[in-house]
């Protein structure tokens, strides 16, 4: 299993009291996989994976992208949805 640090905004860090979140993960794995894992891991998360998106290195990505390795400088957030005007 691999370890991914995954950055947490807005309300998903604030339901967490967390900045950041590690999640246990077998790479390859494709981004889908991680939300599914983060959503297992942290259950408190679950609304917000579910609705929110994943970047990495700050662009969005697809649930079907296939994150291959990750290295120490790798930067992955979970998103949560954004609203206003």
């Amino acid at each position: 299993m691999d370890r991914i640090r995954v950055e947490l905004f807005a309300g998903a860090r604030e339901s967490m009291k967390l900045e950041s979140i590690d999640i246990e993960l077998q790479l390859p794995a494709t981004v889908h996989q991680l939300k599914e894992a983060i959503a297992i891991q942290f259950e408190t998360l679950r609304p917000f994976v579910e609705f929110g998106r994943i970047a990495i290195h700050h662009e969005f990505v697809e649930d079907s992208n296939v994150i291959d390795s990750i290295l120490a400088q790798t930067v992955i957030a979970l998103i949560p949805p954004v609203s206003g005007g």
